[in-house]
């Protein structure tokens, strides 16, 4: 994991500066007792009896010249105790008076996160409270004064140039992240997701960063829905990203279950999340103008979409809802209810005639029956039926605009028959025989010999 890491490499460059330096020329032991207690300590390993003689100096020189030395080694062995309250105390009172003491920043940055309850939804004490405002100071103290704090003269005895360069970066990484982890802590979404943010923006590799952005944004999802996208987008980073600081591959195939879940739960569908997971692989933070589709914005989509088509072509328009109820599992109900035997479409909203494409006729001279394609124009879903034949004979492909009575329909494949009077018809570009006349008319006079 990161965050032991990062710790780890605080600690031991901590722990180096154990090697006190007790030589100071303008300091003075109070008796050689003093010294030789303290030479005991500093060549004493063991860090419990260590601290036994710590106490025992304390008691026996509380007022020595040392006094800050002695501090020193107090912050140093209750870290590897692992006594964190009292380091975290520790580290405080060395502040006072040494601001940019590594040891002591470096505690109180590395170790809050072991002094605050674990549980997200623990009632946090006034000591607890405390020590986050401690914390919090002290990150944004180390975020301003950055490289005063490593100044080349603050490199610790035993410390290489190699490690004192490692060490600030991942310092000012560590600091920032510490800020975001308080505000989470604190429940300050707002703040946790700018700190986090700037968090990724300054390590791109920080995974676990990428996890509590996800749960902050996640979680406002109720007042901000358009934050939804964007925690969708961090749970892809999460569990594709495989680079350094990772998370284990166990942990990220979890991840990318409740991703795939989530996803298709707020989109209708998986379609897109490979994209975004490829993007999301290779970028910490979303691009600008990211988004995605909720199912309210596609059904919104789609409603302007027919709203629009319904303005440009309210035929089709009409003619498509009637057939989608018509097409439904209620569709037999409301053909009984609401189509058999009316008049269609009647004049709804100003449409008085269907238009389709003439698909067949039968028979194909003189029909009495006529299949149209009105919505796909390669499959018929209209049959009209005549009374009186057409006239002649027309072609498939040409348009036929008709009205008429609804009286049969079958669901599969969709048909809807409709009788129909010739004066309904238009388009029909069908004639009668060459040299027949209509019946009842007038023969054609003779020709005249010459």
């Amino acid at each position: 994991m990161l965050l032991k890491k990062t710790i780890g490499t605080i600690v031991a460059i901590t722990a180096l500066a154990l090697g006190l330096a007790a030589q100071d020329k303008q300091k003075n032991w109070k008796d050689m007792a003093e010294y030789d207690l303290f030479m005991s300590i500093q060549k004493d390993t063991n860090a419990a009896t260590r601290l036994t003689n710590l106490d025992k100096w304390k008691s026996a020189y509380p007022q020595s010249e040392y006094a800050d030395v002695r501090m020193q080694a107090y912050l140093i062995t209750y870290q590897q105790l692992m006594k964190h309250r009292e380091a975290f105390d520790t580290a405080i009172e060395i502040l006072k008076t040494d601001p940019n003491n590594q040891a002591s920043l470096q505690e109180i940055l590395g170790y809050i996160r072991a002094l605050i309850p674990a549980q997200p939804n623990a009632a946090l004490s006034p000591q607890n409270k405390a020590d986050l405002d401690t914390a919090g100071k002290t990150s944004a103290y180390v975020l301003s004064n950055i490289d005063t704090v490593y100044a080349a003269d603050k490199k610790p005895q035993g410390v290489t140039d190699a490690q004192w360069a490692q060490a600030k970066p991942a310092m000012k990484n560590f600091a920032q992240w510490t800020l975001g982890w308080i505000a989470m802590v604190e429940k300050d979404s707002p703040k946790a997701e700018s700190e986090l943010s700037k968090t990724l923006e300054m390590d791109p590799t920080n995974a676990v960063a990428s996890q509590q952005l996800a749960t902050v944004l996640l979680g406002q999802q109720k007042e901000h829905p358009d934050k939804t996208p964007l925690a969708l987008f961090e749970y892809a980073r999460v569990a594709s990203y495989d680079g350094p600081n990772a998370l284990p591959a166990a942990q990220r195939q979890q991840l990318d279950a409740f991703l795939t879940k989530a996803y298709t739960t707020y989109h209708g569908s998986a379609q897109g999340l490979d994209q975004l997971k490829a993007t999301a692989k290779t970028n910490a933070l979303p691009p600008a103008g990211f988004k995605i589709d909720s199912v309210v914005d596609i059904a919104k989509k789609k409603a302007d979409e027919e709203d629009a088509a319904a303005k440009a072509n309210p035929m089709l328009a009409l003619w498509r809802s009637i057939k989608m109820e018509l097409s439904g599992d209620n569709g037999p109900a409301y053909y009984e209810s609401s189509v058999k035997d009316a008049g269609l479409p009647g004049n709804v909203n100003g449409v008085m005639k269907f238009k389709g494409k003439l698909i067949s006729t039968t028979p194909e001279t003189r029909p009495k029956e006529l299949k149209l394609a009105v919505e796909n124009p390669e499959v018929a879903d209209v049959t009209l039926k005549l009374e009186e034949p057409l006239p002649g004979k027309m072609d498939p492909g040409g348009e036929i605009e008709f009205s008429g009575t609804a009286k049969g329909y079958t669901k599969e494949p969709f048909m809807l028959t409709f009788e129909v009077d010739k004066d309904d018809i238009s388009g029909w570009t069908g004639k009668g025989p060459a040299g027949a006349g209509r019946a009842g008319g007038k023969k054609a006079a003779p020709k005249k010999k010459e």
